[in-house]
């Protein structure tokens, strides 16, 4: 049986389409519609409930070699207030689960992960904790709302004032804050290409903060949104989907994600990762015509066959041309043509593209937004 956020019932009031997701009901789309719900994330601001996702809080003396030993990134280098994205490989060179660590110091940290793997997770970070390491699922006590888009500043701002976050970066934090009365943790991070913010806040608190939410950015567009846009705003954005880019079988390289890994250190996976460089490779396309291929559709070069398509959307934000990431066993650049062939023997012909299809506004400073 599926698990339900506290805005269970706040989704089914705004007449959400609800589905399974990584065991949580979650809601796919309002009835504002997918469509709408892409576009005022793009262009004023989402609001998403991802109570669904798992936290741990992970602390000792002996953290930054396990983090070193478990994480593909480079988080010695990090400092108090920072957050970095990661891989966490098994020995096949295959994600176990992709994630953000966040450094409150070199003792305490948290770690934030998928749905559907958080319980696997759990049991991987308790079996390579060694040393001094404490390990605490706080996951099941911890909301989580993510507010992107442009907007998305000012609504924080007008609830804590705008010089609180005149010099918040790209992949930094606000440890403790209070918005609206309730204590959060605000980062300035997410999944959806454009600037905004993943607040955490106690499990029962997440009804009070979206409806102070939803309250105050009225005048800013504010729109929920359900794991749909979510979608297609991420693969627009150039971002991966566990399971689908990146999977525990599958190993991680070749992929526009390599930034998050950093060959100067030691990890697990580490060796099969080198293993492979060169035989697999990752690449989003642009498909011609109106219609999308379909996952698992498989993806031809010169007539050789050499890959199947991963996850497809119609990319709303480029005029809802169908959009996809293909995995292929063969090298392409830029500009090369592949064909893709759908279950049905239908063909489709696809460019590779520069990764990402949609140049967001996440990496902006934040004063172009107040």
């Amino acid at each position: 049986m599926s698990q339900k956020t506290p805005l269970f019932d706040t989704h089914r009031e705004l007449g959400a389409t609800m589905g399974d997701f990584g065991g949580w009901n979650m809601p796919l789309w309002y009835k504002t519609g997918q469509l709408k719900e892409h576009v005022a994330t793009r262009t004023a601001c989402g609001l998403f409930d991802i109570c669904h996702m798992g936290e741990f809080i992970v602390t000792g003396n002996d953290t930054l070699a396990f983090w070193d030993h478990l994480l593909t990134n480079a988080v010695t280098s990090m400092t108090d207030g920072q957050a970095m994205y990661n891989f966490m490989l098994n020995e096949q060179g295959g994600v176990v689960d992709d994630c953000i660590v966040y450094r409150f110091s070199a003792t305490r940290w948290m770690l934030v992960v998928n749905a559907g793997t958080q319980d696997g997770d759990h049991e991987w970070l308790k079996a390579h904790a060694t040393g001094d390491v404490k390990i605490e699922n706080i996951g099941p006590a911890t909301g989580k709302l993510d507010l992107q888009g442009p907007t998305a500043p000012k609504v924080i701002a007008k609830l804590v004032g705008r010089e609180k976050l005149a010099d918040l970066k790209f992949f930094r934090f606000i440890p403790e804050i209070m918005i609206g009365g309730v204590k959060c943790l605000l980062s300035r991070t997410g999944y959806t290409g454009e600037v905004g913010f993943e607040i955490y806040c106690p499990m029962g608190d997440t009804k009070k903060l979206w409806d102070i939410l939803i309250t105050v950015g009225a005048e800013f567009g504010i729109t929920p949104a359900g794991l749909g846009a979510r979608d297609t705003l991420r693969l627009e954005a150039g971002l991966p989907l566990h399971g689908h880019e990146i999977a525990p079988g599958i190993p991680a390289v070749g992929t526009p994600w390599e930034f998050a890994i950093n060959y100067e250190h030691e990890f697990i996976g580490k060796g099969a990762l080198l293993a492979n460089k060169g035989k697999l490779f990752v690449y989003p396309v642009i498909v011609e015509g109106r219609r999308k291929p379909g996952a698992h559709a498989h993806v031809l070069a010169d007539g050789a066959a050499c890959g199947e398509v991963v996850s497809d959307i119609l990319a709303v934000s480029l005029d809802k041309k169908p959009a996809a990431f293909i995995r292929t066993t063969r090298e392409l650049k830029s500009g090369d043509t592949v064909t893709i062939q759908n279950e049905q023997g239908t063909e489709f012909a696809a460019k590779v593209m520069d990764n990402p299809l949609w140049k967001g506004t996440s990496r902006k400073k934040m004063d172009a937004f107040l």
